[in-house]
């Protein structure tokens, strides 16, 4: 049985869904204020990380089975990309993971651990929203829309022109890239919300934005917060790999200092462990998944 990467939901009773997962739920009944017993029962859900997001993180066997599944999903790409097919729906969702035990061949039910070898299967599916020469020209009219995109998961150059895939094939080809980027990052922190302003922020923000529509304002915070990891517009994000003179052009665009030093603190803020990335071969690839492309 192969085991899929989505969020794992605890009830009470703590149900587990899945044991392969990056992130749980713990859902808690609430009573209305109201306290009508026939009212229907709302649910608060509690985003945490999972056990095996712990023991990815944690330990040795761990992050090389991170490192594994980061490169299977980016062969998995290459594989689509070599044929000129754009996913478009990179996520945890749609990553298949199964950890095969080598002694029975099965994939196993338990967390992974250093005590017992496994082999670590990764299979992307769902290509509901791929794209290729075909499919634009037979199967989609006037275009792919926004409303066949998971917004976390989309690059700044989709969410602000709707005519992105006009361009080039290496251009179309590079959304999934900044989709990878993205889930890298949800490892790292241990939760899908990777680009999260503060409550401060938001309310500086709304303060200015007051009369705009709720899409423009998630935009705008989406925007906010890429600048706060240095993802800048294009033109410059493509020059953020720390020279002190992009550096300078950065500091005109922001209140901070943009360099690798700055990406990797307000990364290891975010992650629950305060770790960070692993090593700076790590940061540097999420940086170049994670560029704004024109």
């Amino acid at each position: 049985m192969t085991l899929a990467v989505v969020h794992e939901k605890n009830t009470h009773a703590m149900t587990v869904v899945d044991p392969c997962v990056v992130h749980e739920k713990n859902t808690h009944a609430m009573t209305p204020v109201t306290g009508n017993d026939n009212e229907r029962v709302r649910h608060i859900q509690v985003l945490q990380p999972s056990k095996w997001w712990y023991w990815l993180r944690t330990t040795i066997a761990g992050q090389r089975q991170m490192q594994n599944l980061l490169w299977q999903l980016l062969m998995g790409l290459k594989a689509c990309h070599d044929r000129n097919i754009t996913h478009r729906d990179i996520k945890p969702e749609n990553m298949i993971v199964c950890f095969e035990d080598l002694e029975t061949g099965k994939c196993s039910r338990e967390i992974p651990s250093e005590a017992k070898e496994n082999k670590l299967n990764m299979r992307l599916i769902d290509f509901g929203s791929a794209i290729d020469d075909f499919t634009l020209k037979h199967l989609y009219g006037s275009g792919p829309t926004r409303s066949e995109q998971t917004f976390e998961y989309t690059p700044p150059e989709a969410l602000l022109n709707s005519s992105w895939y006009q361009g080039s094939k290496s251009a179309r080809l590079k959304y999934d890239i900044w989709s990878v980027g993205v889930v890298m990052l949800e490892l790292i922190v241990g939760s899908p919300h990777v680009f999260q302003i503060s409550d401060h922020a938001r309310i500086l923000m709304d303060q200015r934005l007051e009369g705009w529509s709720e899409q423009t304002k998630e935009l705008a915070y989406k925007l906010r917060s890429y600048m706060e990891l240095c993802i800048l517009v294009p033109g410059i994000s493509s020059q953020h790999q720390g020279s002190s003179n992009s550096e300078r052009v950065h500091a005109g665009l922001a209140s901070w200092k943009c360099s690798e030093e700055s990406f990797a603190r307000q990364v290891k803020i975010r992650d629950p462990l305060k770790m960070g990335f692993p090593n700076l071969r790590a940061l540097r690839l999420a940086r170049q998944l994670l560029v704004w492309h024109p």
